[in-house]
């Protein structure tokens, strides 16, 4: 009979694949949707942001995407010309512009490239007691912070001398 700490493992190691897992076929999907809008996955993830956090300075939208403000210059033309993103003044500061998510337009034209996933995810969710769904939905909440930690590290490390 294996010891509770050899199930443990086991357990984590299946976990550990299963998020991999998960995590890949995320990029696939996101990759999926963004070659069937005509747009590039980094336009499709940087408006994701933009909606799930609301608007915000282009500065801002550079840090949470690591990308270079150069490069947030050319995607949010782009997400204007798609109709999903509008520069705004910035109410205190001149120099800066604020980027505004057009969540309408995004979600009529997205949309029906979700709707097989949220109905498959939506019936997954089903099979699960609402104990269960809090608990996979505080992991997957810490989960999510963790990586955020990583990748700021990893883009820290990046821009250290000698690294």
């Amino acid at each position: 009979m294996p010891s509770p700490s050899t199930d443990r493992a086991a357990t984590e190691a299946a976990l550990d694949r299963a998020l991999r897992e998960v995590s890949a076929q995320t990029v696939l999907f996101s990759h999926a949707v963004a070659d069937r809008a005509g747009i590039s996955s980094t336009d499709l993830e940087t408006l994701d942001i933009l909606a799930r956090n609301g608007s915000m300075t282009a500065g801002r939208l550079a840090e949470l995407t690591g990308l270079t403000t150069g490069a947030i210059t050319g995607l949010v033309d782009r997400l204007e010309r798609y109709g999903y993103a509008r520069r705004e003044p910035h109410p205190t500061d001149r120099r800066s512009v604020i980027v505004r998510p057009l969540i309408e337009n995004a979600e009529r034209d997205l949309a029906p490239s979700y709707e097989a996933m949220a109905q498959a995810m939506t019936e997954l969710m089903s099979r699960y007691s609402d104990a269960d769904l809090a608990v996979v939905a505080d992991f997957m909440t810490r989960a999510a912070a963790i990586t955020a930690e990583q990748v700021a590290r990893l883009r820290t490390e990046a821009k250290e001398p000698g690294s």
